[in-house]
C-alpha cells in the first residue's frame, strides 16, 4: 500500500495490489494527511475483510501510527517503532489476528535468550513487550479483534536493587579520553543528570547563566524542569563556542540528532579501552548517586531527574544508609 499526491490537485490518493494482482488507484478525497493516513486504513481493512474475514496488519499499522501522531508523545511513537522492529523480525505477520498472547511471549523469551546479561536488559525486553501489547488493547477498543489475556504475557524481573554509577575517579579517567565538545557530553550527564535525548536537544536558549540553571524541556515526563548549573560544567559551557547552530552539543551526524544513537554508538567507542564499562545512561546514574551519597534528600533527587514519581528515585536510597541510620537514632526513648 502506498499513499501519494496528486501535484496537480493536491489530494491524497492510496494505491494497492488487490488479490488478483491488478493495481488499485483509489482517491481518498483528502489533502489532510492525518485524514488520508485514516480513510487509506479503512480502505485496506474493508477490503481484507471482504477477502478473508481479517484486518489486515498494513491497514492496522497506518491507522495505529496516525493514533500516536494525533495523541501521544514521539517519544511513545519511537518506542512502538523500536518494539515494532524487534516483532516483525521475529514473525511474518499478515493479519492483525496473527498476533496473539502467546506470540508475544515467545518473543519476550527469543529477546531474552539472546541476551548476555539478563540482570540489565529485562527492563529493555519488557519495554518493548508492553508497548506491543498497548497497540494489541488499542485494536481491541476498536473492535479489530477479540479481547484477549494479554497480561498472560511474560514479564522479566527487572534488577532495581543495584545501581552502577562513576566514581569521582572514574569520571576523571572519562574525561581524559574526549576533546572539549565530548567533555561538555560527559558533564551534561554526570553533572546536571540529563538524559541522551535532552543532551542532544539542549539548546544555548535553555542556558540561563544569569540564574545559573538549565531549562530542560518537556520530553519523557512530559514536565519541564530546571536544573542548577554546578561550577565545572558551568565553566565547561562558558567556554564552548556559540557557533551558528542553536545547539550546545555538535557531535556527530546532525541529521542523527533524533535518533538514540546520536550519541551513544560514539561515546560507547570511544570509552571501550577505560577498565570499568561505561554508557551515557550511567552518567545520570552517577549524576544522582553522587547527590545521594552526599546527603541530598530523594525527594530533590526526583525533582532534578524530572522523575514523574519519587518511587522511581527509589533506586538510590541503598546509597544513603548512613542517613537512614541517623534518622532512627532520632525516635524517642521508651520510658
Amino acid at each position: 500500500m502506498h499513499i501519494y499526491t496528486d501535484k496537480r490537485t493536491g489530494i491524497k490518493y492510496i494505491s494497492y495490489t488487490d488479490p488478483s494482482g491488478k493495481r488499485v488507484r483509489r482517491s481518498l478525497r483528502t489533502a489532510n494527511k492525518s485524514v488520508a493516513t485514516l480513510k487509506a486504513a479503512d480502505i485496506i481493512d474493508n477490503k481484507k475483510v471482504r477477502d478473508s474475514g481479517k484486518v489486515s496488519w498494513e491497514g492496522f499499522l497506518v491507522r495505529y501510527r496516525s493514533f500516536l501522531a494525533a495523541s501521544r508523545s514521539k517519544k511513545t511513537a519511537q518506542t512502538f517503532e523500536y518494539a515494532l522492529k524487534k516483532l516483525q523480525a521475529f514473525m511474518k505477520i499478515s493479519f492483525l489476528s496473527d498476533i496473539t498472547p502467546a506470540q508475544l511471549d515467545a518473543l519476550a523469551v527469543d529477546l531474552k535468550s539472546k541476551q548476555r546479561d539478563s540482570s540489565k536488559t529485562a527492563a529493555g525486553i519488557n519495554r518493548n513487550i508492553r508497548a506491543l501489547k498497548t497497540a494489541m488493547r488499542q485494536a481491541e477498543f476498536w473492535d479489530l479483534i477479540p479481547p484477549q489475556n494479554w497480561r498472560k504475557v511474560s514479564k522479566f524481573k527487572e534488577n532495581k536493587g543495584h545501581v552502577e554509577f562513576h566514581t569521582p575517579a572514574e569520571i576523571k579517567q572519562i574525561l581524559s579520553v574526549f576533546n572539549a565538545d565530548w567533555q561538555l557530553v560527559v558533564l551534561l550527564g554526570c553533572r546536571a543528570g540529563l538524559r541522551r535525548g535532552e543532551i542532544a536537544s539542549l539548546k544555548w536558549a535553555d542556558v540561563d547563566f544569569a540564574n545559573n540553571q538549565l531549562y530542560i524541556a518537556p520530553n519523557k515526563t512530559e514536565k519541564h524542569r530546571y536544573v542548577p548549573i554546578s561550577a565545572d560544567l558551568a565553566k565547561a559551557l562558558q567556554a564552548t563556542p556559540k557557533g551558528k547552530s542553536p545547539y550546545v552539543i555538535n557531535v556527530g551526524d546532525p541529521k542523527k540528532r533524533n535518533s538514540k544513537d546520536f550519541l551513544t554508538a560514539y561515546y560507547s567507542k570511544a570509552t571501550a579501552d577505560l577498565p570499568f564499562k561505561c554508557g551515557l545512561h550511567k552518567l545520570r546514574h552517577t549524576f544522582a548517586s553522587h547527590l545521594v551519597q552526599n546527603g541530598v534528600d530523594l525527594y530533590r533527587v526526583s525533582k532534578l531527574l524530572g522523575h514523574s514519581s519519587i518511587t522511581m528515585t527509589e533506586i538510590y536510597a541503598h546509597l544513603a544508609p548512613q542517613d537512614l541510620a541517623s534518622a532512627v537514632k532520632k525516635l524517642p526513648a521508651i520510658k
